[in-house]
C-alpha cells in the first residue's frame, strides 16, 4: 500500500488519480459531510460518553474533523472513538492543503496534522481517539474487533471504484 495519489482540480480539491474520482464535493465538502454523515447518523443528537464511529475512507480527515467539531460544539463530556480503515493515507502535506479550504475547521485540523504522519495508527486529539486502519477493508475491517454506533460510508463513485 503506498500514499494517496493526487491531482488537484481548482487548486483546493483533491482528486484521486487512482480512481478519477474527488474526496469531497467541489461545491462545498463541510455542507456535504454535515448532511451525509452528521445530519445522516442524526448526529450529534446521539452523542453520549464512549459514542463510537466507524468509516470507510478516512481520505482528507474532513468526517473526523467536522465531528470533533460538532461534538465539541454540543458540549458534549467524554470521548468518543473514530475508527476509519484507509488503503492509501493521505501525505501531512497534501492533507494540509486539502483542509485548508476549511477556515472553520483550522483548530481541529492542527491538532490532527500536528500529528498525522501518513501511516496510520492511534492518535488521541481532545475528546477524540481517532484510529487510522491503514489496508484493503476488505482484509481489515473482518480482523477489527470493535463495533460501532454510526458508520459513515464513503461517497465514493462505486462505478470508479468497484471493490
Amino acid at each position: 500500500m503506498t500514499a494517496a495519489e493526487l491531482q488537484w482540480r481548482e487548486g483546493r480539491v483533491p482528486v484521486s488519480t487512482r480512481f478519477d474520482d474527488p474526496f469531497f464535493s467541489l461545491t462545498d465538502g463541510l455542507a456535504e459531510t454535515r448532511h451525509v454523515f452528521l445530519a445522516g447518523n442524526d448526529l450529534p443528537a446521539r452523542f453520549r460518553d464512549g459514542f463510537r464511529i466507524a468509516e470507510l475512507g478516512f481520505g482528507t480527515g474532513l468526517n473526523f474533523l467536522a465531528t470533533l467539531r460538532a461534538w465539541e460544539d454540543s458540549g458534549q463530556r467524554g470521548r468518543f472513538r473514530f475508527t476509519s480503515f484507509e488503503a492509501w493515507p493521505m501525505a501531512r502535506d497534501d492533507m494540509a492543503r486539502a483542509l485548508g479550504a476549511f477556515p472553520c475547521l483550522a483548530p481541529q485540523a492542527e491538532a490532527l496534522l500536528a500529528c498525522w504522519s501518513g501511516t496510520g495508527g492511534r492518535l488521541d486529539i481532545g475528546p477524540a481517539v481517532l484510529t487510522v486502519i491503514k489496508g484493503d477493508a476488505r482484509q481489515t475491517l473482518p480482523e477489527w474487533p470493535d463495533r460501532a454506533d454510526a458508520w459513515y460510508l464513503d461517497g465514493f463513485a462505486p462505478a470508479r471504484n468497484p471493490e
